[in-house]
């Protein structure tokens, strides 16, 4: 091959080198909690429980958004506030190395390892004995993590921040004293920021062979972009075959978003210079501004449903389970677009995941209640997909709290729960036009929840 042949090949590669990187950003799906980081919308009680049993329990207003069927039964106006902080751990345990073989430079940090914190807020209103409307504002999608842009996995991923932040409002309808509907209606706006470096002197060797050291001109892509309102719909039913007994079913639609903004590039002159050749040579191809330009991506949050039971043994003790369906599989693929232009389109892997999950509460005075569960969560993550921005494995939850009645109307309840993962393997293997290293090893995860609620009762 010419020096001329290796030039056009390589200005090509640069072009599909910065397309690739900017749909590897957006390569994240919308999910600490239903497998990659979808979060329960519960009250510091729930998370005490394993977040069994839904909103069963009586006079709970996170009905308004988790089951609206449950609001039917409320013996009076309830409205709740709750702050939650998670905070997830994954410390890599491995090598990562240029396309040379030669080992990545930098440190290997936790890139999650904080306390994030996410409202919940809800409130429930019986309008009479059959009818009941409520609302929400929660947050049913969200993570942060950031890595330091020289920490030796770069190249897979640096910094993400998504959050969905849905406001709600929904209807209750008591068909009889055994049986109840509901249905809700939610805005959905979710923003994100995700980050990486790019090894474009590794993509030239990768690509052509040619004589240029891997690790010597990174370029950081940032990309920012967000989606102020999409909608969505939920619904419930509620039935209660016997007086101690509650059967809840819920289902909440899949929201579709079009996440609209733009990226940017940071580093020298080489690196942007190898990027930006190929539109020059070829105009068919799609043309990258190394100033930055507009960037948008379809990324639908997925569909799911649960089945809870409740079961009230005495006046102290109420036991509850929950097996909850999340249908990350509807994430196929990811379209990136750019002014206007289709960059790329790249598969995705995803499969539908459980969670699985028993607890309760035991009165121990009119005043104090204990609540404890365990659950079993799977992750939606395959191998050959997982990544450090989401070192997701299958989870076991282990929840304690305890709730006090301040009075009459006020009452506050502290949720703690730890989420125990097995090792997460990690075997990597970047495209040549993002530099063709790899990074192999495992994540060592956990979690840990901190949730704390005040409800008032009218």
């Amino acid at each position: 091959m010419n020096h001329h042949a290796k030039t056009d090949k390589f200005r090509y590669g640069g072009c599909a080198a910065l397309a690739l990187a900017v749909a590897a950003v957006f390569a994240v799906p919308t999910s600490a909690h239903a497998g990659a980081f979808q979060l329960p919308t519960d009250n510091a009680a729930g998370w005490a429980r394993a977040n069994a049993g839904g909103s069963l329990f009586p006079d709970d207003p996170t009905a308004a958004y988790n089951n609206p069927a449950a609001m039917a039964f409320f013996s009076g106006p309830v409205m709740q506030a709750t702050a939650t902080m998670i905070r997830p751990s994954a410390q890599f345990n491995g090598t990562a190395q240029d396309v040379a073989g030669n080992p990545v430079s930098g440190s290997n940090p936790n890139g999650f390892d904080k306390f994030v914190p996410f409202p919940n807020l809800a409130w429930v209103a019986p309008v009479n004995d059959w009818f009941a409307l409520g609302g929400a504002l929660t947050v049913p999608f969200g993570l942060e993590s950031e890595y330091n842009p020289n920490w030796e996995g770069r190249y897979f991923g640096t910094r993400t921040d998504v959050q969905s932040v849905a406001v709600s409002l929904s209807a209750a309808f008591k068909l009889n004293d055994r049986f109840s509907a509901g249905v809700g209606i939610l805005g959905q706006r979710t923003k994100a920021q995700l980050n990486t470096v790019i090894d474009t002197t590794g993509a030239a060797q990768a690509l052509f062979h040619l004589p240029l050291q891997p690790q010597t001109a990174d370029e950081q892509l940032n990309v920012d972009v967000k989606r102020k309102f999409s909608f969505g719909y939920f619904l419930g039913f509620e039935f209660k075959p016997t007086d101690q007994d509650s059967l809840g079913f819920n289902y909440h639609s899949r929201v579709k978003n079009t996440l609209s903004g733009n990226y940017a590039l940071y580093g020298g002159a080489e690196g942007k210079t190898l990027l930006q050749l190929a539109p020059t040579l070829d105009p068919s191809l799609p043309s990258i501004n190394p100033n930055g330009a507009s960037a948008s991506a379809r990324f639908d949050t997925p569909a799911f449903a649960s089945i809870d039971w409740l079961h009230v043994f005495n006046d102290r003790f109420t036991l509850a389970a929950t097996t909850k369906w999340t249908q990350w599989s509807t994430f196929k693929d990811l379209v990136l677009m750019s002014e206007g232009q289709q960059l790329l389109s790249l598969p995705e892997q995803y499969k539908d995941s459980y969670l699985f999950s028993v607890g309760g509460d035991y009165k121990l005075t009119d005043q104090w209640t204990l609540r404890g569960g365990v659950g079993y969560d799977e992750t939606p993550t395959v191998i050959l997909s997982r990544d450090p921005r989401v070192p997701d494995g299958a989870r076991k939850l282990l929840g304690i709290g305890v709730g006090y009645k301040y009075s009459q109307h006020m009452s506050f309840d502290l949720g703690y729960q730890h989420q125990f993962v097995s090792n997460t393997p990690v075997h990597l293997v970047n495209q040549p036009v993002l530099g063709g290293g790899t990074m192999n090893g495992y994540f060592a995860d956990a979690g840990d929840v901190v949730s704390i609620s005040g409800t008032y009762h009218f």
